[in-house]
């Protein structure tokens, strides 16, 4: 699905430093993978989302999506790929705030084309139902609890049925029992979607429930054992 090797990123300072926020980072992660990145504030777990979410490009190494080098893709062209392949779920959900819970889920879709778009409300109705939301789809967001605004984002999310599914610090706005809650749910759709799902996050509570763990410190990215496997509670 994506594959970093040797991956750099460095931006120059106003001072004409250089900083280097991700030093020769390695990551394959393939259809149906749940894996976790865990660090600390300023690893470069955001500068490593954008990249894996084509919104960045690295400063030297290599990095492929589906088998395409995303190096040699115009703007446009990886505009194009991340809105039909990758799903954002963010910690601060960024639901539009005066239009309902469908609305939210529907706006990916009007970048579709063909049958998708002339069928948007229909698919993201589905898509809330999955996400157990159906009766709430008229409601706006300041009337959803958390945990509701966090489906909503997972149905936005997955609603063009992305390949690759990017949560950054996914519960961290979220008690413990709707955060698994949510993580749950999460990797259930990713799984019967066959999408990959990568979650960025500092919580170990989070990355127990992936099959894959890493750390990154200091922008450098290593295997790490999946924390605490044996007391992760999964909701009923």
């Amino acid at each position: 699905m994506v594959t970093l090797k040797g991956v750099t990123r460095t931006v120059r300072l106003p001072d004409d430093q250089e900083l280097h926020i991700l030093r020769g980072v390695d990551l394959a992660v393939f259809s149906g993978d749940h894996t976790a990145v865990i660090g600390r504030s300023g690893c470069g777990k955001s500068t490593l989302l954008n990249l894996l979410g084509l919104l960045d490009l690295p400063t030297s190494g290599e990095l492929c999506f589906q088998g395409t080098p995303v190096q040699k893709l115009g703007g446009n062209a990886r505009a194009k790929l991340r809105g039909s392949s990758v799903g954002f779920v963010f910690q601060q959900f960024n639901l539009l705030p005066g239009r309902s819970a469908l609305d939210n889920v529907i706006t990916p879709l009007l970048y579709a084309g063909g049958a998708t778009f002339w069928r948007r409300r229909e698919i993201a109705m589905d898509m809330l139902d999955r996400v157990g939301l159906a009766a709430r789809a008229q409601t706006h967001p300041n009337m959803l609890s958390g945990g509701e605004q966090q489906r909503v984002a997972i149905a936005r999310a997955l609603v063009r049925r992305p390949r690759l599914i990017l949560a950054d610090e996914p519960t961290g706005a979220l008690d413990v029992d709707t955060g698994q809650a949510v993580m749950a749910l999460l990797d259930t759709v990713a799984t019967e979607s066959g999408a990959a799902l990568i979650t960025i996050t500092h919580d170990v509570n989070v990355a127990a429930l992936a099959r894959a763990c890493y750390r990154l410190e200091s922008g450098v990215l290593t295997p790490a054992e999946t924390p605490a496997k044996a007391t992760a509670v999964m909701p009923a």
